[in-house]
């Protein structure tokens, strides 16, 4: 894994940042229902997320010199089950560097090694063959296909439902 990138646990400071990129369709057509967000309900977000205990969020920076890069989070965890799902977000400048593997890389690692996970899941659209063959490259595997699980821009579209175990 590569060591371009840190995260850091998502505070309230970092608003500006997501409000850069999370009303781009581009970069957020996973959000069911995606109709936008003001800032106020993208704040009241981060303080629910913040406060949980099921959640875990990080904002993506580059090493190097602290730019800003994307979002990235393992969510919905059930403790009894020790499994998660994971999203990660990265800003549209940002993209075809590398940086959405090296970053799910670092979250793999807070899963299984800090939070003791055993299992985290994703999804992604099965026609995004470039997102796939990065979690295959990290070691998902394909549990289904999700059939019309998400409808959007006047039409359903089927997902990958994929999930990696603890080694």
């Amino acid at each position: 894994m590569q060591n371009r990138l840190i995260l850091k646990p998502l505070k309230k400071e970092d608003i500006e940042n997501i409000m850069k990129w999370v009303n781009d369709p581009d970069v957020v057509k996973n959000f069911q229902n995606f109709k936008g967000f003001t800032k106020k309900e993208e704040l009241k977000f981060i303080k629910k997320v913040i406060a949980g205990k099921n959640d875990f969020a990080f904002s993506i920076f580059c090493r190097a010199d602290n730019a800003y890069i994307g979002q990235c989070s393992i969510n919905q965890i059930s403790w009894p089950n020790k499994f998660g799902r994971f999203s990660v977000f990265i800003t549209k400048e940002n993209w075809g560097n590398g940086f959405a593997e090296e970053a799910i890389g670092h979250l793999l690692h807070i899963a299984f090694s800090r939070l003791k996970l055993h299992k985290v899941w994703g999804v992604c659209w099965v026609t995004n063959k470039k997102a796939w063959h990065i979690y295959q490259k990290l070691g998902f595997k394909k549990e289904g296909i999700l059939k019309d699980e998400y409808y959007w821009r006047g039409q359903y579209h089927d997902l990958i439902r994929m999930a990696m175990v603890k080694k």
